[in-house]
């Protein structure tokens, strides 16, 4: 999988998880609200924690039933007590009667009443029927019976009315949807923003590599032995280093580098660059100084990090004989090292005004024997490697194709 889809694909199972999470929430409440309560409250204690039954008898009197016998009437008031956080609906109360009992009148509420069960079951009306949160619901009744009646166990039933808000698995998930949007607009941007920078960095891109062309074909006039060089060092300076493992920027970083680093040449009299001969002592010294010339010419050029490294390394050797600050080992930078072994194998490798490019077998000789002399050693295996598997060709044709 490309990791360009690897967000995207992300984003969309989160949000595909947070709708299943409302769904089975959803889900749940619904069968949380569907599902009958029963309540048990016994000696004024309740096996819920939310919902109880108060009863209180407020007056009491005597009085006479069909007989003649003396019974007892009462007034009993009593109230469904909801403490907890949702409302309770659709109650009914089934008193327990510890005897035959005459009811006379009910208020808040409707009765049927059980002889042979002795159970008074008293149900809503229309206007009363839900007991919000944190809040009771009073009923009362007037009971004649032979003692006054103490109820010690009641049984309530109804339902509990939550919604999906009052649950702290609806908050968590919004939370995360909020924060998977968030998170979502963030990339979008950021999308928005590399795009941006991507156009403006080829376009960045296209501008240093015209002006690099156009010192490139300056240098390729004056000595027309060397034209191409710098492209195809530049070439193999890339493909070392990425198989090094350097990052895409210090990858295109070298590549430019690469392109740069004979524009000292500019200032060498065409006589010494095009001289078929030996050159004399004094000659060599000005071919030579073409190191620091193009590190001169390039030291305002900060927007390419190291670029002057490049012009003014790419002859140092090694073990420290080079030219022109006779550094070696890793005090030459990696680019100066690498520009090193991809520079001094493009010169074997052409036609020069002194001589016939080498055949690749000397070619592979002299880096073997200079390894750890004139060039890095470990640049030099990398080097081999391209030479080994044809791809110092291939590399030079796919860059000509696609800068014809």
């Amino acid at each position: 999988m490309k990791r360009k889809f690897l967000i995207p694909i992300l984003f969309i199972i989160a949000i595909i998880l947070i709708q299943l999470g409302f769904i089975k929430l959803k889900k749940e409440v619904k069968e949380f609200n569907n599902t009958e309560v029963e309540i048990t409250v016994e000696e004024g204690k309740s096996n819920h924690e939310n919902v109880t039954i108060d009863m209180t008898v407020a007056k009491h009197w005597n009085d006479y039933n069909a007989a003649g016998e003396i019974v007892q009437g009462a007034q009993y008031d009593g109230a469904i007590v909801n403490t907890g956080k949702y409302n309770f609906h659709s109650w009914k109360v089934v008193l327990y009667m510890p005897q035959e009992t005459k009811i006379d009148s009910l208020w808040n509420g409707e009765y049927i009443y059980d002889n042979n069960n002795l159970t008074l079951t008293l149900t809503p009306m229309d206007y009363n029927g839900v007991v919000e949160k944190e809040n009771d619901q009073p009923f009362g009744f007037v009971g004649v019976s032979k003692n006054i009646l103490k109820f010690k166990t009641f049984k309530v039933y109804g339902y509990f009315e939550m919604g999906i808000k009052d649950t702290t698995s609806y908050w968590v998930l919004l939370y995360i949807r909020y924060t998977w949007l968030i998170g979502l607009i963030c990339y979008i941007i950021v999308k928005i923003c590399l795009i941006s920078y991507k156009q403006r960095q080829k376009r960045d891109e296209k501008i240093i590599l015209q002006i690099i062309d156009t010192f490139i074909s300056f240098i390729d006039t004056k000595d027309p032995y060397t034209k191409g060089h710098s492209q195809r060092v530049a070439v193999y300076t890339k493909e070392i280093a990425k198989r090094m493992g350097l990052d895409e920027d210090e990858i295109r970083n070298y590549f430019y580098i690469a392109l740069m680093h004979d524009c000292g040449k500019l200032l060498v009299p065409d006589s010494i660059l095009k001289k078929p001969g030996a050159l004399t002592p004094e000659e060599r010294k000005r071919i030579e100084a073409h190191t620091t010339i193009g590190a001169d010419l390039l030291k305002n050029m900060t927007a390419i990090n190291g670029i002057q490294d490049g012009a003014l390394q790419h002859h140092e050797r090694f073990d420290g004989t080079g030219y022109p600050n006779k550094i070696k080992g890793t005090d030459i930078s990696l680019v100066g090292r690498i520009l090193c072994v991809a520079d001094a194998f493009d010169a074997m490798n052409s036609d020069r005004c002194y001589r016939k490019k080498l055949p690749m077998d000397k070619i592979k000789d002299e880096l073997n024997t200079n390894s750890g002399k004139q060039f890095d050693p470990d640049v030099v295996a990398y080097m081999l490697d391209i030479i080994e598997e044809g791809e110092h060709e291939k590399l030079v044709e796919e860059f000509n194709e696609n800068n014809a």
